[in-house]
């Protein structure tokens, strides 16, 4: 086979993985995004990070919650379809909310586990797209 081809052929499944991605993406929004809600909204003026989740059908058992990026690592297990937790933070990290995602990973007693992904965003400022993923 000649480079050409070779190149070709890499490119094609490279593509394929892609588009295979964004449209998997895409179904599982869709499935979730009317079940589960989670935000994350830093309040500068007490100094802390107001995480909120809520599973609208009730059938989240557990749910393991992970902040992303920080010094010491944030991770904390809730039992049951809900919780509001308040985590200290001092400022905005030097690089933005970008590099600290939060993240939690739903036992739900019909779907299995189910990831869920959001930006932590300043008070008054729109929330961020959640991201869904089947780990």
């Amino acid at each position: 086979m000649n480079k050409k081809t070779t190149l070709a052929v890499v490119f094609t499944i490279i593509a394929f993985g892609i588009v295979l991605s964004v449209v998997q993406n895409m179904q599982n929004s869709e499935k979730y995004s009317g079940v589960f809600y989670l935000d994350a909204t830093f309040y500068n003026d007490k100094k802390y990070v107001e995480i909120k989740f809520d599973d609208l059908t009730q059938k989240t058992t557990s749910s393991v919650l992970e902040i992303q990026g920080m010094e010491t690592s944030f991770q904390k297990t809730f039992a049951g379809s809900n919780f509001t937790i308040q985590v200290p933070f001092d400022s905005v990290p030097k690089y933005g909310w970008k590099t600290m995602p939060v993240t939690l990973i739903v036992e739900h007693s019909e779907f299995g586990k189910v990831g869920v992904k959001v930006d932590i965003h300043d008070f008054g400022e729109p929330s961020g797209n959640l991201i869904f993923s089947e780990p």
